[in-house]
């Protein structure tokens, strides 16, 4: 049972979702420069929210916070990944779409954040375009983009489960003191 507990330790916790985030990367990294796979702009709105999460994740290691810092942590990391497990799945959305009614090619993201607002590139890049929508790989049957939707999803648990963990033990240890 000892056991048990240190692998849910706040600080164990943050080291699953680092690796977790680097494990991501890396696959992304490895595609993009060995296999030869651009990203295109959705996937790179993905990267930020994965390079987010992760540098909470790393703070909070270094940190080795109590119970209330781990929970202060992973309040800041769910915004993160829900938000990269919006673009993930508004990526997925693109590719399941029939093929007439996806959006044409637009600029890259480089020209689009040097001519316009990151109001307007944020729009822009949400429409998503044909490049959004392309499956080069697959693996099991699912795009990248489903992966990194299921990560989004694990590292969402896992924020989910760092800030209610022993939540309920401490309100029962607050109520015992008080009778």
């Amino acid at each position: 049972m000892m056991m048990f507990q240190r692998l849910l330790t706040g600080k164990a916790l943050f080291v699953y979702g680092l690796f977790l985030v680097l494990f991501g990367m890396g696959t992304a990294l490895y595609y993009q420069f060995f296999q030869g796979f651009e990203p295109c702009s959705l996937c790179i709105f993905q990267r930020v929210a994965y390079i987010s999460y992760g540098l909470i994740a790393l703070i909070a290691i270094i940190h080795n916070p109590s119970t209330w810092g781990a929970r202060f942590y992973a309040f800041f990391q769910i915004p993160v990944v829900i938000a990269g497990l919006t673009v993930a799945l508004r990526q997925v959305w693109l590719q399941n779409l029939p093929a007439g009614q996806v959006t044409t090619c637009g600029p890259g993201i480089n020209f689009l954040l040097q001519e316009f607002s990151l109001t307007r590139v944020a729009q822009v890049v949400w429409a998503g375009s044909s490049d959004c929508a392309v499956v080069t790989w697959r693996f099991i049957g699912l795009s990248m983009a489903s992966w990194s939707a299921i990560m989004f999803a694990c590292l969402l648990l896992l924020a989910i489960f760092t800030l209610l963990k022993n939540y309920a033990i401490t309100k029962s240890k607050k109520k015992g003191k008080a009778s």
